[in-house]
């Protein structure tokens, strides 16, 4: 296999020449163990994951299964057990692969493709800095069903689990480059009780009746229960930051006491606003992502695009999306996938989980 490979179906007697990264369609997670035989058979490296769907060129794909090619480079399938915060046996476990295997001087990046069931992700991302620190890059993206229901969702050549992140450091890699677009007022609000990705209140009230308000007086949206999955999506939680793009947290659930459940973590006391989506049709993030993504040295360009925000834009708009990308890269094939959260640190910087944002690394 020279460049990508996109399979609409896997034969039987699939022939895997050399080491794949896999990234198969939740549709067609049963391939699975087609490509692990076919892996065995020639003895060649596959390590892969179960995502919404797959991004090849300026198409979405709900079917199939993309190969990219993967060179050899250290990898590590490291378990997360139950529990409310992902134990320090784990992150030790992250933190002794980096340390064996990056460079003393920097330069590589820490690519990670995490279970979506995994609550705790930006927590696991700072305590992992407090013990590497930028001996790396880092970048990756969450995986999974789109339901968020738990499934075996990484794989490598004899397993197949969930509840696990899948390590692997790409030497003298510059890292990702992502972007969401995203634009709210300025406006914040103080998330006064949290639970990991739980807001309970929100300047001391039940989070989801703050919400209803935001909503009615910013943007003219008239929020309730049977409405919200509708509208959430296109107004989400945003964490402001000093530096660099605010974090964007999309509410997925209202509970009965009236906390609101988000995409991602927010820390008790964050600063919070209501944002509006990008507008569909606007193509400034894409741009924006392929200019500093494109790279003269790669093969193609692995681009991971938020479930959320194709949800909030609709597959036309979307789509409209990757052609502007894929103009600014040009002649560098893109080829990804959808996902459930995206991380990203670009060069010596903190790492951060974000959502909804367009995910970009180039790919030898």
């Amino acid at each position: 296999m020279t460049g990508w490979t996109y399979l609409d179906t896997l034969p039987s007697d699939l022939i895997l020449n050399e080491g794949v990264l896999a990234l198969v369609s939740e549709a067609d997670s049963g391939s699975v163990p087609t490509l692990q035989s076919a892996a065995r058979e020639r003895q060649v490296d596959l390590l892969g994951a179960i995502v919404p769907g797959l991004v090849i060129e300026d198409e979405f794909r709900r079917r199939g299964t993309l190969l990219v090619p993967l060179q050899s480079v250290p990898r590590v399938m490291v378990p997360v057990p139950e529990a409310d915060h992902t134990p320090n046996e784990t992150i030790e476990a992250l933190a002794d692969f980096v340390l064996e295997h990056a460079a003393e001087g920097g330069g590589d990046t820490l690519m990670l493709l995490v279970d979506a069931t995994i609550a705790d992700v930006a927590s696991i991302l700072a305590r992992l800095y407090m013990e590497v620190g930028d001996q790396v890059n880092y970048a990756g993206v969450c995986v999974g069903s789109e339901t968020f229901e738990p499934v075996p969702c990484l794989f490598d050549v004899e397993a197949f689990q969930g509840r696990a992140i899948l390590a692997l450091l790409l030497p003298e890699h510059p890292g990702a480059t992502l972007a969401h677009g995203y634009r709210g007022n300025d406006a914040l609000w103080v998330a006064t009780a949290t639970q990991g990705s739980k807001v309970e209140t929100i300047e001391g009230r039940p989070a989801f009746e703050v919400y209803q308000e935001l909503l009615s007086a910013e943007y003219g949206i008239q929020l309730d229960r049977e409405n919200f999955y509708r509208h959430a999506v296109h107004f989400p939680f945003a964490i402001n930051r000093a530096q660099g793009e605010a974090l964007v947290r999309i509410p997925v659930q209202v509970c009965e006491d009236g906390s609101v459940h988000c995409s991602g973590e927010i820390a008790e006391n964050a600063l919070l606003s209501v944002v509006r989506a990008v507008e569909p049709g606007n193509p400034r993030t894409a741009a924006e992502v392929g200019a500093a993504a494109s790279s003269d040295a790669a093969g193609s360009l692995l681009t991971f695009y938020c479930a959320g925000r194709y949800m909030h834009l609709d597959q036309g708009a979307a789509t409209k999306e990757l052609e502007v990308l894929r103009n600014e890269v040009a002649p560098l094939p893109v080829v990804g996938a959808l996902c459930l959260g995206e991380i990203g640190s670009g060069h010596q910087q903190y790492p951060v989980f974000h959502n909804a944002t367009i995910t970009a690394l180039p790919w030898t």
